[in-house]
């Protein structure tokens, strides 16, 4: 017998979850009267009942009948004595529509509902069955289903909601999601106590789940799925091959064939503090090893219900461009070389704009005179002899009664020999944009009839005015 993947789920749900499958009668009941539990009703039987009649009636489908006799251990289809109990588990109800909402999104979305019309996504949106959402770049909606369930579809994505319904009477979900392009994550209530149903479809798999949270990705025709909370049953429609998924695993179905469980990469954890630069947030990560890549999302909330942007790098190095300074939580992963990405870690952070420290420039040197014998004052500098460079020779150390004041390409400058006394010259350089640079400290020059010296003892600019009546007393 070829056993199906949602005939497993419902043997997991029966078995491994404990659910009761018949509740005894609580006090006896009106002929006719339903009472409901958390994983199902209990119908009491009127006059004229048979098996058949109540799977149409309650369940729509006359073939539930077989079953509906099996879990209340009635061997065939005749009348049933008036205000017999019958268990009617929630995975044999009728289902009625239901519909999400969104609660949060950002960027470029659209939806198309059944009917091919293109319609408005926004905060409080109703989401119903059969419509298809796409998120664009650096894009992301989340939506809250009836059970408080998440379906979150990142950047670049496109998912179809096949089914979006409830049990009658329990209210038990019955979701579907088909995958077309790009990723969905899921954080789904857990379901077992009101039998409710989740899966996750794409071309080549089927991902169902009872109360879990984990991520669907679609490359190409490769489907990866990583598990993050939970378990999680995972098989391919072409195949009656399934594999249970643990915590922190993954697996890969490529051709139809489900591959093996894997082990997550790790969460990884940041190597320093994440800062703005150039408008664009700058994070740097601790080496993972096994890692070809790592995902970095930012959202406003640390549940990452409420995304703002993300980005990848195949090195430690990751940047996110548009973020403004502020506080957020950054959602940290690893990719491995399958392609899986591994567990996420959730950290708070402030991203500030970088202060670059100050870069302590090359001191410019003071000029000295260059020839004691001219007739010129010639002044020589440490420089470069295609910089441009900005001379000032001044009667006073604050140059406020400047003698001369000229520009010059070259290390060197030729003046007019000054009279007798006491000067004092610096040099400044210019940049190739115009802008310049600090002044050199201020040299002392003593001209003599004979001689232009200086004295060997640069002053600077900002020196004391006790310097300066020292330097004038020379005179």
């Amino acid at each position: 017998m070829r056993i199906t993947l949602h005939t497993l789920m419902l043997v997991m749900a029966l078995t491994i979850g404990n659910i009761p499958i018949a509740w005894p009668a609580t006090a006896i009941q009106a002929p006719g009267s339903i009472e409901v539990h958390s994983s199902g009703i209990t119908y009491y039987a009127q006059a004229g009942d048979t098996l058949i009649s109540i799977a149409q009636r309650l369940t729509t489908k006359t073939g539930n009948w077989v079953a509906l006799g099996s879990i209340n251990h009635i061997n065939k289809d005749s009348n049933i004595p008036i205000g017999t109990a019958i268990a009617i588990p929630a995975d044999l109800l009728a289902e009625e529509p239901t519909e999400a909402s969104v609660i949060a999104r950002n960027g470029n979305i659209t939806a198309t509902t059944a009917d091919g019309s293109v319609t408005v996504i926004d905060i409080g949106s109703k989401i119903v069955e059969g419509m298809r959402i796409n998120t664009g770049i650096n894009s992301f909606l989340t939506i809250a289903l009836a059970d408080e369930s998440r379906i979150s579809v990142p950047s670049n994505s496109s998912v179809l909601l096949t089914k979006l319904r409830k049990s009658r009477y329990t209210g038990s979900p019955r979701t579907e999601v088909k995958l077309l392009r790009g990723k969905v994550v899921s954080r789904i209530s857990p379901l077992d106590a009101n039998k409710g149903r989740f899966e996750v479809r794409t071309p080549s798999s089927v991902a169902g789940v009872r109360g879990t949270y984990f991520r669907v990705g679609l490359d190409g025709k490769n489907v990866a799925t990583e598990v993050l909370r939970g378990r999680v049953v995972v098989g391919s429609p072409r195949t009656p091959e399934t594999r249970m998924l643990d915590l922190a695993k993954g697996n890969i179905i490529a051709s139809n064939s489900v591959g093996r469980a894997i082990d997550l990469l790790p969460a990884p954890q940041l190597a320093g503090t994440p800062y703005r630069q150039d408008g664009a947030a700058q994070f740097s990560i601790e080496p993972i090893n096994g890692a070809r890549a790592y995902h970095v999302q930012l959202s406003q909330d640390a549940e990452a219900l409420h995304l703002l942007a993300e980005a990848k790098s195949k090195m430690r190095d990751v940047t996110i461009d548009n973020i403004a300074e502020g506080n957020y939580f950054a959602h940290i992963s690893a990719i491995d070389s399958l392609g899986l990405e591994g567990m996420p870690s959730t950290i708070a952070v402030t991203i500030k704009n970088r202060i670059d420290p100050i870069k302590e420039l090359p001191i410019q040197a003071a000029p000295s005179v260059s020839n004691n014998y001219s007739k010129e004052l010639e002044l020589r500098w440490q420089g470069s002899a295609t910089q441009k460079y900005n001379v000032q020779v001044a009667r006073d150390v604050e140059f406020s009664w400047l003698l001369f004041t000229s520009s010059v390409v070259g290390n060197e400058i030729k003046l007019p020999r000054p009279s007798f006394g006491t000067y004092f010259a610096r040099v400044q350089s210019v940049n190739a944009d115009g802008s310049t640079n600090p002044f050199s400290s201020a040299q002392t020059l003593i001209v003599t009839d004979q001689w232009i010296i200086n004295d060997g003892h640069p002053l600077r600019a900002k020196e004391s005015s006790r310097d300066t009546s020292r330097s004038a007393d020379r005179r």
